[in-house]
């Protein structure tokens, strides 16, 4: 066999060929409980072509001196294809309580099988990962940690300045009721800068973008 064509087979072999590698984007928010530093939230996206691979991280904690009061790990791995999920694989630690998300793309539909619920979705299903702008918009929301559809209404509101870790940038607010109650702050080109929340035992949370 040729020098060439040796070359050539090892490329072909590795996956190394004359396309584009991918395009990758983070996402890496710092996450405040009533002003104290908690945990991160990081979001990768590695884009080639119509297919992004998205991978998120979330490693929260709450402490009280030496002891910890609360902890929260999830990790989570999406496929898209355009502007399709066509694969969802998650686990999440939610202080002791172990969740888990299997859901891949099966015709016209979304295949889930959650700890929350296992059955068919529609295929524009949209998970609860809040990376994509269009988020607000998609009429079946599905939450990444089990799989259930969330009842949900979005309230879109005006421009202002988000604060992000080290900086102010421009973004639209929306308000987001019914089985959760979130602010979302999204900039001009769809990508998600900014989340606020009040949690169960009342306590003001905040996502800053680093």
């Amino acid at each position: 066999m040729g020098k060439a064509l040796v070359i050539a087979a090892l490329a072909a072999l590795l996956g190394i060929g004359t396309a584009q590698a991918a395009e990758v984007e983070s996402r890496d928010f710092e996450v405040f409980r009533n002003g104290e530093r908690i945990g991160h939230h990081r979001v990768e996206i590695a884009r080639e072509g119509e297919r992004s691979v998205v991978n998120v991280d979330i490693n929260l904690r709450v402490t009280f001196g030496p002891l910890t009061l609360y902890r929260y790990v999830h990790q989570s791995r999406e496929e898209w294809q355009g502007d399709r999920l066509v694969s969802l694989v998650s686990s999440t630690d939610n202080d002791g309580t172990e969740e888990r998300l299997r859901a891949m793309a099966d015709g016209d539909g979304l295949k889930v099988n959650g700890t929350r619920f296992t059955g068919m979705l529609p295929a524009d299903t949209m998970p609860t990962s809040y990376w994509r702008g269009d988020f607000v918009r998609r009429d079946t929301i599905m939450d990444s940690q089990n799989g259930r559809v969330l009842d949900l209404q979005v309230r879109p509101e005006s421009f202002e300045m988000a604060s992000a870790a080290r900086d102010e940038i421009p973004a639209r607010r929306f308000h987001l009721t019914g089985d959760i109650d979130l602010t979302l702050w999204y900039d001009r080109d769809g990508r998600w800068v900014k989340s606020a929340f009040k949690a169960t035992d009342g306590s003001q949370v905040e996502y800053r973008l680093r």
